[in-house]
């Protein structure tokens, strides 16, 4: 597959490109950063000046570089599908920033676009490589807590916004740019695609016309609930947990640094038989045995299986399996798509 550095070219040198993309990109012995585009000269000197590579005002001119091979979607949301499906008509692969896309429609364009020309699309869900998610997983997996049957997501700080994010023409708003990170955890947790979704939307400090504020019920196919809160509206005195997941024997939760797992063995519990007689005592029955509660507190880090730029330069370079497929991405979207329905705020549906 070769061994040279991947050759890559970064589409937004704002918040995402320079501090997320190219702080990873940076330190890599296996890749090199060859170009860049971005509107304000002052970005694009800047990193020409640190890696003497091409700089361009626009997508359009960076793609006819030839040496490119993977172009680093950073744009504004909005622009994510349209800058993907330009970057495969050059012949490029792709990285594409989260949100994937705007709609279902869009998502399946750009999965089309990319099998159609053989080439890579991976969609920066890079919480995946978390080792609060791996740890998670592994508890999951387990069944040490028994099966999963509802899974709890908190989030919240405050915050008054101002910037491009806060407006619907641009794709902002918290359920297009916190959300897609939780969700994608959330969706590999349950275990199954997304049946049933009830969402809420509200504004309450930021400026704009979108959501600062995301409430979502979600039912897998499985059967197990979820219940996620993404909120950057609130002033919490007393912190919550961040996670919460519920299983047939046990449950854990975890401030995302430290985890509580409690348990009991089913089998040594054994059976628990209904008496359909009057309650002694006038009191509700429970079982006279008492559980043997098994507890563990570890830290909430799970195993490391690299980050996600090890994971695009094995795909590329040594042909390893994609951990991010687009297709498990698309889900994220359609649930997206399915919790702003009927809220009354902009979006991109379908």
């Amino acid at each position: 597959m070769g061994t040279d550095p991947v050759r890559f070219g970064i589409v937004g040198l704002g918040r995402s490109g320079w501090n997320i993309h190219v702080d990873n990109l940076r330190p890599r012995d296996d890749a090199q950063i060859v170009a860049v585009s971005d509107p304000l000269e002052e970005r694009r000197q800047e990193a020409a000046n640190e890696f003497g590579c091409q700089t361009y005002k626009s997508i359009d001119e960076m793609l006819k570089q030839d040496d490119i091979e993977v172009a680093v979607i950073a744009t504004p949301s909005v622009l994510h599908g349209p800058d993907t499906l330009k970057s495969f008509a050059a012949g490029k692969h792709v990285i594409v920033e989260k949100p994937m896309a705007m709609n279902v429609v869009e998502a399946d364009q750009m999965i089309a676009a990319s099998k159609k020309a053989d080439l890579k699309l991976f969609v920066h869900q890079n919480w995946r490589f978390n080792r609060v998610f791996t740890h998670l997983k592994d508890v999951a997996e387990s069944g040490k807590i028994g099966r999963l049957y509802h899974i709890r997501n908190y989030s919240s700080g405050f915050s008054r916004r101002d910037d491009w994010q806060t407006l619907a023409r641009n794709g902002g708003g918290v359920l297009n740019n916190t959300c897609p990170h939780y969700l994608d955890m959330l969706i590999q947790l349950s275990g199954g695609a997304i049946k049933d979704v009830m969402g809420d939307l509200q504004q309450i400090a930021s400026a704009g016309d979108v959501e600062d504020h995301v409430k979502a019920f979600l039912r897998a196919k499985n059967g197990c609930t979820i219940d996620m809160e993404t909120s950057s509206a609130q002033n919490v005195a007393i912190p919550l947990p961040s996670w919460i997941l519920c299983g047939t024997s046990g449950t854990l939760t975890s401030d995302g640094k430290q985890s509580t797992i409690r348990w009991y063995d089913p089998e040594e519990a054994g059976s628990l038989e209904v008496r359909d007689v009057a309650a002694v005592g006038r009191k509700y029955g429970s079982e006279s045995k008492p559980l043997n509660w098994q507890e563990e507190i570890v830290e909430t880090r799970g195993p490391d299986i690299g980050n996600f730029y090890d994971n695009v330069t094995g795909v590329l370079r040594r042909d390893e399996k994609m951990i991010v497929t687009p297709e498990s991405v698309r889900e994220v979207i359609r649930v997206m798509v399915e919790i702003r329905k009927g809220t009354g705020f902009p979006g991109f549906n379908g």
